[in-house]
């Protein structure tokens, strides 16, 4: 293979991932948001559920006797755990229930689901966590890959008449090529992590229903 025809083989390589480079190049251009910079999703970021949101029922504000309770805690943690089909989630909560004693059992279902946001909270915060820090990451590896196209252009220019710099364009392209096709497969996930909060936002407000249903009242 000729000098020149190398270099336009992977000028075609190159181009296969122009549409793919287009597209960092428009992330990285974009304007954070002035209030959530890093929030990648297009769903709004709601850092808190409140009970309001989903409960009509007693305040819950300030409770914390789940904490003492261990049989409560326990159940807890199979109702918010997303692992858990929500059928079974409903069945043990029901049974739970009618194991507690008629007088006290609307102030455990209180106690229960104070317990309940709190920790469907506390998970949903690592989870909007973990989504802003790839969004960072993203923005990075976008300015990165920029950095290197212009690069490029310069090593290209070089490689003509220098065979140190033809050794360093390859590796230099080999790197372009790795970065837009990490970015693009990274990017790709994201509506699917995007959707998390969300089911854990209907959790929430399936199991405030379903504790709702079981006071009197």
């Amino acid at each position: 293979m000729t000098f020149a025809s190398g270099l336009l083989q992977n000028r075609r390589l190159l181009d296969a991932a122009l549409p793919i480079a287009c597209g960092v190049a428009l992330f990285a251009s974009l304007p954070a948001q002035a209030v959530e910079p890093e929030w990648p999703c297009i769903q709004r970021k709601v850092l808190t559920l409140t009970a309001a949101q989903m409960w009509d029922g007693p305040d819950v504000d300030g409770l914390s006797g789940w904490q003492d309770d261990a049989e409560m805690g326990r159940l807890i943690k199979g109702l918010v755990s997303r692992a858990n089909p929500m059928e079974k989630a409903a069945e043990s909560l029901e049974q739970w229930a009618k194991a507690q004693p008629d007088a006290s059992r609307d102030e455990k279902l209180k106690t229960l689901f104070a317990g309940v946001l709190k920790s469907i909270n506390d998970d949903r915060a690592v989870v909007l966590a973990g989504l802003e820090r790839f969004q960072h990451r993203q923005r990075e590896i976008a300015e990165r890959i920029q950095e290197q196209g212009a690069a490029l252009n310069t090593l290209r220019a070089k490689a003509a008449t220098d065979e140190k710099a033809k050794a360093e364009l390859t590796a230099a392209e080999d790197r372009y090529k790795w970065d837009t096709r990490f970015f693009a497969e990274r990017q790709e996930s994201l509506p699917i992590a995007c959707e998390i909060p969300v089911q854990i936002e209907q959790r929430a407000f399936d199991l405030a229903r379903e504790i709702r249903s079981l006071m009197k009242d």
